[in-house]
C-alpha cells in the first residue's frame, strides 16, 4: 500500500510556498495536526490488537486510542462484535480492603423470578401449566461492554466467557513505536499539505484575510476529494443495504 511520510508532505508545502528549511519545525507542527483532525473525522489510522480480559472483567485501553470501530471476539475468520451498553456502573467495586472485585451478573434468578404463589396463581392452571398472559417483558442482551475513558478501561458484562477480545479502534496517528514514522494513506496527502499551507496563512499577521479564507477552502475541498475516494457509494452498495433484511418465504 502506498503511503507517504509526514516528513514528506511537510517539505513538498515548504516547495509550494517557497519557503526555505528554516520553517520546517513550524511545517511539521501545523501537519501532525493537520494527520489528528482529519484522523478524528475520516479514520486513516485504524488499528486492531488483542487484549485479555482481566479478573475485573476490564481490558486496558490502548496509549494512542481515540475511539472504538469494533469490539468483539475471534470466531474463525470473523469478529463477532459485541454491543455497547450504558448501564454499567462507572465506578470500581471494592471490597472492605479497598481492593477491586468483579461485579457479579445483574440477572435476576430464575428460581426467585417464579417462586412466588401470584406468578402460579396469574400464569398457571390447577395441573401447573403455564396459560399465557406474560406481557410488558422488555428484551435484553448479554455481551455487551462500555467504555470508560476516565479510567481508561473497557468493561465487560460477566456473560461474556471469551478471554480474548479483539479491538478495532481508531489511533491518533502519531507514531508511538520507537523510530517509527507517521505515515499517512495517499489520498489524503494532498488534503494534509493544504491544512498546513491554512494555518500557516492564518497565523501570519500581513496576509490578507481573503487569503487565508482561500487557503481555508483549498483545506476543505481537498478533504472532502479525499472522503469521496475513500468512501465510495455504489449502486450495488445501495442494493445491499436495502435487501440485507430481506428473506425469501414459502408462497401458497
Amino acid at each position: 500500500m502506498k503511503v507517504y511520510f509526514i516528513d514528506e508532505i511537510v517539505r513538498s508545502a515548504l516547495l509550494t510556498c517557497g519557503k526555505p528549511i528554516h520553517y520546517y519545525m513550524e511545517f511539521l507542527h501545523y501537519g501532525l495536526k493537520g494527520v489528528k483532525e482529519v484522523n478524528y473525522d475520516s479514520p486513516v489510522n485504524i488499528k486492531t490488537l488483542r487484549r485479555e480480559i482481566d479478573s475485573n472483567n476490564e481490558i486496558t485501553l490502548p496509549d494512542d486510542y481515540v475511539d472504538y470501530v469494533k469490539v468483539g471476539f475471534e470466531k474463525g475468520h470473523h469478529v463477532v462484535p459485541l454491543v455497547e451498553k450504558d448501564s454499567f456502573n462507572r465506578l470500581m467495586n471494592l471490597d472492605d480492603s479497598g481492593n477491586q472485585t468483579p461485579y457479579s451478573s445483574p440477572d435476576i434468578e430464575a428460581d426467585l423470578m417464579y417462586a412466588d404463589a401470584y406468578y402460579y396463581a396469574s400464569h398457571g392452571n390447577e395441573k401447573g401449566e403455564h396459560i399465557g398472559r406474560h406481557f410488558g417483558h422488555k428484551s435484553t442482551y448479554k455481551g455487551a461492554f462500555k467504555v470508560i475513558p476516565e479510567r481508561n478501561k473497557i468493561v465487560f458484562d460477566p456473560a461474556v466467557k471469551v478471554k480474548e477480545i479483539v479491538l478495532e479502534y481508531v489511533s491518533t496517528g502519531i507514531g508511538q513505536e520507537t523510530n517509527s514514522r507517521t505515515s499517512v494513506p495517499a489520498y489524503v496527502a494532498e488534503a494534509i499539505e493544504r491544512y498546513i499551507l491554512w494555518r500557516y496563512n492564518e497565523n501570519q499577521p500581513n496576509v490578507p484575510m481573503n487569503q487565508k479564507m482561500l487557503a481555508r477552502d483549498e483545506w476543505i475541498q481537498a478533504h472532502k476529494r479525499y472522503r469521496s475516494r475513500k468512501y465510495q457509494l455504489s449502486k450495488e452498495d445501495v442494493l445491499r443495504s436495502l435487501r440485507q433484511h430481506t428473506y425469501a418465504a414459502i408462497k401458497s
